[in-house]
């Protein structure tokens, strides 16, 4: 057996040179799109721009090595980097020292997090996270973010509070905007939305990095009043442990709330670009990979990494089919940061706050609403309140209201489940549901009832009222079949509830037969001794096969009859 933490080396197997080469073209696109987009996360957090690439290259090497994916490409993401921010301006940290030295440090407790997940196998934590609460978890992230970069796109300082009241601040930002920074940030929004509409397979963001460097440098952006980002060091940080700026317990908190978050959304990437190229997603596998990326990314100074859906995309786009094309992508962007890092400094941030602008807009997908309002309006709700909980709580509290609320709604529906009469059509011998289909007629003598849940402690009185009412209307049977084919589990509390339907019924003289039911369900019936007090010729695989049995044993005992009256 593998040793759980050593890497799969399937994914390097069978690399053929000319693959190679078209990995390498694929990580040089892969580098162009992560360059602007780590800076960019890096700004919008509060961190030294840099840092940002140092997360992306450590990263993308680091699940290069002990991924499961040949193709996915991780780095800085809109959902997760939001998160950090909002848990780090939680911990009081303002100095960019200090929220370097705060989000490297969570990135290390996050990877420490998923290799100790993969080893108890907890890559279920990933749907803790449902599609409702992630749509509107990502579309309550694009507002925030969105809001967050109307400060650089227009040279004032919004105000949190000003979310809430948006009319107030416009009319706030018009009065106190610094025209030439509008101007700019109007022209790249401008220059990204007419590149991804007629050259979509053109870097947009690197292009639009390059010609504001280029428009900066010949202008002299800071003299006009233009922020600009800066000085950068070159060459990459050392090896290090990231200093404790805060609690640990606090850190520990945080880096809870951005595992279950970053995982949570890196799967889902990861899911999505599998289907395109034809390969498996197992979460557990795949916490060893974001395990040593975010490992490495905090080692090197850089924060929290998960799949990387635009990166992801960009290589794929570029003939992309195995990890190469990561390494490269890594090693190109280290050297930019060794030999060109000093032309960064006069990259405008409005150049940065557009394109995080656009890929807030991205972010929110109002197909994804839509659906669900198509399909379950009880689903549309809960996407609702995540979007609504994030803008209004922050991003954490948002995200925790959701769930509770969605395991709530859980807990009801399980404490409440679904119930239904079976009968047949004319003519067929099939069951089918009573109220489904009006032409159907229930057995004479016979209840067959489908109870449509597990039995558990906090549905086992619904069960027991349910029976009841259909017992009182069962009138004159001389049968009851339980239709168990709902039920994979069985607890104390599910054997004394079907005890007591047992002995109900043998109260009244009517006979028990139970169909369905798994693995677990029939063994708590035999451990519990339950499958022999109801008789094991009474307990069958399907109630066609009970109502089968039962109009045998109705025959023969006519027959019987007709014998005896016979012989009389």
């Amino acid at each position: 057996m593998r040793f759980a933490f050593l890497p799969s080396l399937d994914k390097w197997r069978g690399i053929t040179p000319a693959q190679a080469r078209q990995d390498a073209l694929a990580g040089l696109s892969v580098a162009a799109v992560a360059l602007p987009v780590g800076l960019a996360y890096a700004a919008m957090m509060g961190l030294p721009p840099a840092s940002g690439l140092w997360a992306a290259i450590a990263g993308m090497i680091g699940y290069a090595l002990f991924g499961a994916s040949r193709t996915l490409i991780v780095g800085p993401d809109t959902a997760t980097c939001t998160l950090i921010a909002a848990t780090l301006s939680g911990m009081a940290l303002v100095a960019p020292e200090e929220r370097l030295a705060g989000a490297a440090g969570m990135a290390l407790l996050v990877g420490l997090g998923c290799l100790l997940a993969r080893v108890f196998r907890l890559g279920t934590l990933a749907n803790l996270l449902s599609r409702p609460v992630l749509v509107g978890y990502m579309a309550g992230v694009a507002v925030t973010l969105a809001w967050a970069q109307l400060g650089p796109l227009t040279g004032t300082a919004p105000r949190p509070q000003d979310l809430l009241r948006p009319l107030n601040a416009l009319f706030r930002l018009v009065l106190h905007a610094h025209w030439p920074t509008v101007i700019l940030s109007v022209a790249a929004c401008l220059a990204l939305i007419a590149l991804r509409r007629w050259r979509p397979r053109w870097p947009a963001p690197i292009l639009l990095v390059i010609g504001g460097c280029l428009l900066s440098w010949l202008f002299n952006f800071p003299s006009l009043g233009i922020s600009v980002v800066g000085d950068i060091p070159a060459g990459l940080p050392a090896l290090a442990i990231p200093a404790q700026v805060h609690s640990i317990e606090a850190m520990l908190l945080g880096a809870g709330g951005v595992l279950l978050v970053s995982f949570s959304s890196g799967i889902v990437t990861a899911r999505s670009f599998a289907a395109r190229s034809g390969e498996t997603v197992d979460p557990n596998r795949e916490l060893l990979g974001f395990g040593a990326a975010n490992i490495a990314s905090g080692l090197f100074q850089g924060f929290v990494v998960t799949g990387a859906d635009s990166r992801t995309a960009v290589g794929l786009a570029a003939g992309a089919s195995s990890p190469v094309a990561s390494i490269v992508a890594a090693l190109a962007l280290a050297i930019v940061l060794t030999l060109a890092s000093a032309a960064l400094f006069w990259l405008p941030q409005p150049v940065l706050a557009a394109i995080l602008l656009l890929a807030a807009l991205h972010l929110f997908d109002w197909r994804a609403f839509a659906t669900l309002a198509r399909i379950s309006r009880a689903e549309f709700a809960f996407a609702a309140l995540a979007a609504a909980g994030v803008v209004a709580f922050g991003v954490l509290n948002g995200v925790a209201v959701a769930v509770t609320a969605t395991l709530m709604y859980v807990m009801y529906v399980t404490a409440t489940p679904r119930d239904a009469l079976l009968g047949r059509l004319p003519g067929d011998t099939t069951l089918c549901k009573l109220h489904l289909n009006p032409g159907a007629e229930a057995m004479p003598g016979v209840v067959v009832w489908l109870f449509e849940s597990s039995i558990w402690f906090f549905n086992a009185d619904t069960f027991r009222r349910r029976a009841s009412e259909v017992l009182a209307l069962s009138g004159q049977a001389r049968w009851f079949v339980l239709d168990a084919a709902a039920m994979t589990h069985a607890d104390a509390d599910a054997i004394e509830a079907l005890t007591w339907l047992r002995q109900s019924l043998e109260e009244r003289g009517v006979g028990l037969m139970l169909t369905g039911g798994h693995g677990a369900f029939r063994m708590a019936l035999d451990r519990s001794g339950l499958a022999d007090a109801i008789g094991r010729d009474r307990i069958f695989l399907t109630a066609e096969q009970a109502v089968a049995a039962i109009e045998r044993l109705d025959t023969e005992k006519a027959a019987a009859s007709a014998a005896r009256q016979g012989s009389d």
